[in-house]
């Protein structure tokens, strides 16, 4: 659309000004930072449409690609494989258009969360006037601002998960309620079952699951699942964000769904995730995280993916050039040769004791196998490997452009000075702090303190509670245990466990109360708000109320 062509302008006129020679780290910042930041307002309100944002996407490939002296660079890597996140191989360069959808998802649940807002009063009456913003149909009329937060509401859907209070308003079978699978939704057939709604399968006289109707029902799988869900019959069901642990929306976590849903889109008929996803996961975190400068991850990252501009590689794809070594112009210059079985670079690895490493490495078929073995290494050697591979590639191209080659006695000193130095500010960083031999401390004199704990069997999803009440002087005043048949998770059982040493310690006719807990989250929970729409908001928010009942003065502290 002509009224965005502002955008690809502000854009194309950032990139002209970055035409000085940067680094490959330093063209990722630029990116990510201020490329990429441009068109974020317009995104928040309006649909940029898929063909916007490939043009932007394609103006951003250009000029990674390119460099100072040639502007349209062969582009070794697609641009969706530079939109995957570090971990999965890519650099994590936003996809414009998946950006784009989970924006105006913020805008869909901006109109969820504060339903008496002028805005969310206007929309309502034209757009959904039954009160369920999932259910807007499109309409002629609909103006362009409407039409893309409904963009934005599929991808507001897919992450979408009812939080059980009464059950009234969930439907067993359509709505997402089950904090399982992606779609959150019971796996049980519905058949002829006349079971519709959530309220349905709880207990009127016990407030809590009914068991028996629960097996009737379901397969034991959701038994399972629904078993695990708190039940608060006083509160009204409400609508929460499934991939935020605290229930609350961000648009981080929307992109994730987006992106996500695309490629299981895109998989869609085939096979699925490859077994090997995690072995790929993992090298790719060691990649980015060793702690070396930005540029040679950078190298290392392109030597894995087998896309640095080697003779035999720029021959495969198309240009018609002399495939020789530049070195020692003698056998095919492809990585194997160049990094591993060229005269002058196996003396370059011997320089630095490598030379069993080298005829270790010269066996591998890629890049990534090579990366690998290194890493299986000690921390010095991977260390030397790495600046080996960066400098002998520097070096290359050095000779490539016409300048002095260096003696292999000076590119292994240069070599070992690098990694002694890298090595030196690696242990600088590591130099933490002492940490403090935390212990149980007294409290003021009236104050008593109580200590929780739970456990939690994620194989069994059982678990225990227990506490203990203690005065300023450390005697134990009320201890209490237990044991419960069904968890979410370990924060379950933290809450539970907090839950009842309050409700003993209330009982107890205390009124000064410290609680104090080996769980972050749970500190962060009575002490924050933040927590109300999380799937234990439920008993979060009991806890709460039955302390500003009970007690005169109540504070939460952290003990591991």
């Amino acid at each position: 659309m002509g009224v965005f062509a502002y955008l690809k302008d502000r854009i194309w006129q950032r990139i002209q000004g970055w035409k000085e020679k940067l680094s490959r780290t330093g063209k990722e910042v630029l990116i990510k930072a201020v490329a990429q930041a441009i068109p974020t307002f317009a995104m928040g309100c309006f649909d940029l449409t898929k063909d916007i944002c490939e043009q932007i996407s394609k103006m951003i490939a250009r000029y990674w690609w390119s460099n100072q002296e040639k502007e349209n660079k062969m582009h070794w890597l697609s641009w969706e494989k530079l939109t995957e996140p570090k971990w999965a191989g890519g650099l994590g360069f936003r996809d414009i258009h998946a950006f784009n959808l989970a924006m105006l998802a913020k805008q869909g649940w901006r109109l969820i969360q504060n339903p008496e807002s002028l805005c969310a009063q206007v929309l309502k009456a034209k757009y959904y006037p039954s009160g369920n913003i999932f259910s807007a149909k499109k309409c002629a009329n609909m103006s362009y601002t409407w039409r893309s937060i409904c963009r934005g509401l599929l991808t507001l859907r897919d992450g979408m998960i009812w939080r059980v209070g009464n059950g009234a308003a969930i439907n067993i079978w359509s709505d997402p309620w089950i904090p399982s699978d992606h779609t959150r939704r019971p796996i049980t057939p519905r058949g002829r079952n006349l079971v519709t709604r959530v309220e349905e399968l709880i207990d009127p006289s016990t407030g809590s699951w009914d068991v028996e109707l629960l097996t009737q029902t379901f397969w034991p799988e959701d038994v399972n699942m629904i078993r695990t869900i708190p039940v608060h019959i006083e509160m009204d069901d409400m609508l929460a964000w499934h991939y935020d642990e605290k229930g609350l929306f961000s648009v981080k976590s929307a992109y994730k769904v987006q992106r996500d849903g695309e490629l299981q889109r895109r998989k869609r008929g085939s096979a699925g995730l490859s077994n090997g996803s995690t072995e790929r996961e993992m090298y790719w975190k060691k990649v980015w995280k060793m702690q070396l400068p930005g540029k040679v991850k950078h190298f290392i990252w392109r030597f894995s993916h087998n896309i640095l501009a080697l003779r035999v590689n720029l021959q495969q794809r198309g240009m018609d050039l002399d495939s020789r070594c530049i070195i020692c112009n003698r056998m095919n210059e492809d990585a194997g040769h160049l990094f591993f079985k060229c005269k002058k670079v196996k003396k370059v690895w011997q320089e630095n004791n490598l030379e069993i490493l080298r005829q270790e490495l010269a066996e591998k078929r890629s890049g990534r196998e090579v990366m690998e073995t290194v890493f299986n290494r000690p921390a010095k050697e991977i260390l030397l490997a790495s600046i080996t591979l960066w400098q002998w590639w520097s070096e290359r191209n050095r000779v490539q452009e016409g300048e002095r080659g260096r003696s292999p006695s000076e590119l292994g000193f240069i070599i070992a000075a690098l990694a002694e130095e890298y090595m030196k500010l690696n242990k600088k960083d590591s130099k933490r702090a002492p940490s403090r031999n935390e212990k149980w401390s007294r409290t003021d004199q009236g104050v008593m303190k109580i200590n929780t704990d739970g456990a939690f069997d994620p194989f069994t999803r059982t678990g225990g509670w227990g506490f203990a009440i203690r005065d300023h002087s450390g005697k134990v005043v009320k201890s209490g245990a237990g044991k419960v048949q069904i968890l979410m998770n370990a924060f379950h059982a933290e809450a539970l466990a907090c839950a009842a040493g309050i409700r003993a310690a209330s009982e107890c006719g205390m009124q000064r109360v410290t609680a104090e807990t080996d769980s972050t989250m749970l500190k962060s929970a009575l002490e924050k708000n933040t927590f109300a729409s999380s799937a234990l908001g439920g008993i979060i928010c009991e806890i709460k109320n039955f302390v500003n009942f009970a007690f005169l003065s109540f504070n939460v502290s952290y003990c591991p």
